[in-house]
């Protein structure tokens, strides 16, 4: 196959703008505060979303993809043209990658509307594979509060992730125009074509060929720059003696966490799960590379069994068992009930429970009142028995007047 019909087939199967998955999304479930972070953010704003998880025309969409990172759910699946723009720089030949917005003097390898555009989990993909010049040379003048934020925000989260030492020897900031000049590799005509017909040597492309429609069994929304990130941290884990220690914000599960699974019905990435084991126990294993870190999980615990989203330092991405315990179940339905139950009830039987002795002491009073009135009926029908005995009985012994 030639290069012009990868390019056309591409082109006719890669979609230009993202998706938004709405099972998803952060307004799903009721909070205090509705989020509307896609549509303040987007540049055409009312024109595209109609309403923050529902867009209504995608037609003006330059697929810039500050939506997709300012996404705290990650439900906005960024499109394929986008992810391979933002991730094909991982296997170029040049040892270094610059990046910057488009008001930019300065020739960036790759060039966004705003660095913030790209989320942390792309820069911390780019970075663990090339050393990354981020041009923020034009933020001092950029009047776009919001972009601003996002841009600090996920810096702040690229420290966490990387962990200071390594940020600072993969990331450059360059504040001013003198700041880590721009120094391409020059190629010639044979590698230039050799470079855009082969594939990469740490398999950047051969990701990106796996990620269009990709999704697990359950048919949950894989996020790929997570992905795409947790497969290129298993090269580094096999590669290195010493594996790194990455940031990776997890929910905090405590001592009152008795296994009722709504963290794990309301997590639509499929991040939490239960297993029981063979010796009675039950763990609960959270796979970071999933989990968006949005804290719903947390959000929607009646029970108070999670204390927010904790900061762990972690090797790999891989499925992670943060707490294990013995399930106490319903003596009626058999559902995990909290071990401080007294009366070994879940809350729906104990209700039902409660509604059936209503019911019982209802029938009860019923039947009371139903004999009460069969006895004052007996009673009253005796006494009209006798009443009309008595006015019988005087009528008989009266004699009857003597004949002429």
């Amino acid at each position: 196959m030639s290069i012009f019909t990868k390019v056309a087939m591409n082109v006719l199967m890669n979609n230009s703008h993202p998706e938004i998955d709405r099972k998803q999304c952060w307004n799903l479930h009721p909070h205090k505060e509705q989020c509307t972070d896609c549509k303040d953010i987007c540049p055409y704003g009312d024109d595209v979303f109609s309403r923050p998880n529902l867009a209504k025309d995608w037609d003006l969409c330059s697929d810039c993809g500050l939506c997709v990172s300012v996404c705290r759910t990650r439900c906005i699946t960024p499109s394929t043209e986008q992810v391979q723009r933002d991730l094909s720089q991982a296997g170029s030949d040049n040892e270094t990658v610059w990046i910057g917005c488009e008001r930019s003097a300065r020739h960036n390898d790759i060039v966004r509307p705003c660095v913030g555009a790209l989320c942390w989990e792309a820069l911390a993909y780019l970075a663990l594979n090339k050393k990354l010049v981020l041009d923020l040379t034009p933020c001092g003048e950029c009047e776009n509060d919001r972009c601003a934020a996002l841009l600090r925000q996920n810096l702040a989260r690229l420290v966490e992730f990387l962990g200071e030492p390594l940020f600072d020897a993969r990331i450059t900031l360059a504040y001013q125009p003198e700041d880590a000049p721009y120094q391409a590799k020059e190629l010639s005509r044979r590698e230039m074509f050799a470079h855009v017909g082969d594939t990469s040597k740490n398999g950047t492309k051969q990701l990106l060929r796996m990620l269009p429609g990709l999704q697990d069994e359950e048919e949950n929304t894989i996020q790929p720059f997570r992905y795409v990130l947790n497969e290129r941290v298993k090269q580094l884990k096999t590669a290195t003696k010493t594996p790194f220690h990455y940031g990776v914000y997890l929910p905090a599960f405590n001592a009152k966490c008795f296994g009722c699974g709504r963290c794990e019905k309301n997590c639509k990435a499929g991040a939490i799960r239960f297993e029981d084991l063979p010796d009675g126990q039950t763990r609960v294993v959270i796979t970071p590379w999933r989990c968006s870190e949005c804290g719903m999980c947390a959000a929607s615990c009646n029970h108070k069994a999670i204390d927010g989203m904790k900061l762990r330092q972690l090797t790999s991405l891989g499925p992670v068992s943060v707490l294990r315990f013995r399930k106490n179940l319903c003596t009626d339905c058999g559902k995990p009930i909290p071990a401080d139950s007294a009366d070994g009830l879940c809350a729906t039987c104990r209700v039902k429970q409660r509604t059936k002795k209503r019911q019982e002491a209802a029938a009860a009073r019923a039947r009371e009142r139903a004999a009460e009135r069969a006895a004052q009926r007996a009673a009253k029908q005796a006494a009209e028995a006798e009443a009309a005995a008595a006015t019988a009985q005087p009528a008989a012994e009266t004699p009857a007047p003597p004949r002429d």
